[in-house]
């Protein structure tokens, strides 16, 4: 619904808050796409290890996002100059620095323990600034602008800014990587300065709303208890349970799937960017569009069960030899078919806004934080999956050659265990309360409350 009063973002503060989207995507490329090779395949931790070290992972990350959302939301606007600006400068260098610090090979596969020390060492203290940054810069965006389209426009900005940042990167760090000790390390200290000055850009071009400055601040279990109360919120963290669970087991097993893909590794690799590049953020535009004429949950329960339908097809024929090579048809299908999680972020924006009306407060760090609580450790779960299926097949670390089990075992990874968890998560949004003519009550309530605080602000400025 179009906001009447509130006054619209400029190109600039769009196109700025947007430049984060870099960053997240850069470095969360970086570390998703190698980490789990890193570890697993060069580096040779044994799987128990490994799986261990995800169960640790999983807890830190489910620990750390609601405290450091409370820590955000309860930060001293006066002293610090806001609430969620301030941890995105500092916490920027700190982030690219555990980057830097999570690919740098202390020790070797001859001592397991130490290996394992750095693996969840790293791991957990990158995804603890991931955490503080990504969530303070998330929480800018429901608060800088209520009208949904304005949302989705940033989103879509956020990902295009995101393909810009990774893409000469995604060419460049397989030669890198190749190359090995020191190649690879002094590229992520590249990579972690262009962050680092994207995130600065963020600061330079974003602000806090002042009519929010003032909002009441709820004590930690207060917050935790009335975030949960939200029908809308319960229903969204399960569908993003699955998303994130799939997410999880994308590029970071990427490695595994040219095996399956028929074709050279290099030229696999880039087919696989182009149609998750092209395929995907085409789907995203044209979801988007479709927004005015569908609302955004019938938008994601008809392209997502399209998309479920073809990866159970593809699946089954790709077990014939014959139509093997109709993965390809397959992984395209269900990209752009997948192009509904440009709706993710605004769809959790909503939880905020309908809190706001409730409670007459903005909360949006424990929002992040509370969903990161229970789908972080999907990020763990996907992974823990993958190395059960591929070890039950017989997938060979670090070979050239797999074995058919193993083959099987990849194309389980890559079609029918992304299919099951998206129809859990269609499934789970069917229930979303937030839409239709709801949806434009809550708009329109929204709407007086904040041109009472502005109101109230300006009245406060006068005295």
């Amino acid at each position: 619904m179009e906001n009447k009063t509130s006054e619209k973002l400029t190109n600039k503060q769009m196109l700025g808050y947007s430049f984060g989207g870099i960053p997240m995507a850069l470095l969360g490329f970086v570390f998703t796409l190698y980490y789990v090779e890193f570890f697993f395949d060069d580096l040779q931790l044994l799987p128990i290890y490994f799986i261990v070290g995800q169960i640790i992972y999983a807890i830190v990350n489910a620990i750390n996002d609601p405290l450091l959302g409370q820590l955000s939301d309860r930060t001293d606007r006066k002293k610090w100059g806001g609430r969620r600006l301030p941890y995105i400068k500092w916490g920027a260098p700190i982030w690219g620095i555990s980057l830097i610090f999570t690919f740098f090979p202390f020790v070797g596969p001859e001592n397991q323990i130490l290996l394992f020390i750095h693996f969840v060492v790293s791991i957990c203290a990158y995804d603890t600034m991931l955490t503080l940054v990504v969530l303070c810069w998330m929480a800018l965006m429901p608060e800088m602008t209520t009208d949904i389209d304005e949302r989705n426009k940033i989103n879509f900005f956020v990902l295009i800014w995101a393909v810009i940042g990774v893409l000469p990167f995604f060419f460049i760090l397989p030669i890198f990587k190749a190359a090995g000790f020191p190649w690879f390390q002094i590229l992520n200290t590249i990579i972690a300065i262009v962050s680092i000055i994207c995130y600065w850009i963020v600061v330079k071009t974003s602000e806090e709303k002042p009519e929010f400055q003032k909002d009441e601040v709820f004590p930690l279990w207060k917050s935790i208890k009335e975030t949960l109360k939200l029908k809308s919120f319960l229903v969204f963290i399960g569908y993003n349970f699955c998303s994130v669970f799939n997410s999880s087991i994308g590029f970071s097993y990427l490695f595994t799937y040219i095996f399956i893909l028929g074709i050279d590794p290099g030229l696999a690799i880039a087919l696989f960017f182009c149609v998750f590049l092209f395929i995907g953020y085409g789907s995203n535009y044209l979801c988007m569009k479709l927004r005015s004429k569908w609302s955004m949950k019938k938008i994601i329960l008809r392209f997502g069960i399209l998309k479920v339908i073809g990866a159970f097809i593809t699946f089954i024929l790709i077990l014939n030899p014959i139509t093997e090579s109709l993965i390809w048809f397959g992984f395209i299908w269900t990209t752009f078919f997948g192009g509904y999680g440009v709706f993710t972020v605004p769809i959790m924006s909503l939880s905020m806004d309908e809190d706001e009306v409730n409670q007459g407060t903005r909360r949006e760090g424990m929002f992040l934080g509370m969903n990161a609580f229970f789908t972080k450790p999907a990020q763990s779960l996907g992974p823990i999956i993958a190395t059960i299926i591929l070890t039950t097949c017989g997938y060979a670390q670090n070979a050239l050659i797999q074995t058919p089990e193993a083959l099987f075992g990849i194309k389980i990874l890559f079609l029918l265990v992304p299919a099951v968890a998206s129809l859990i998560s269609l499934i789970v949004i069917y229930f979303y309360p937030l839409y239709e003519d709801r949806l434009k009550d809550l708009q329109v309530r929204l709407e007086e409350i904040h041109q009472q605080k502005r109101e109230r602000l300006t009245s406060a400025l006068k005295n």
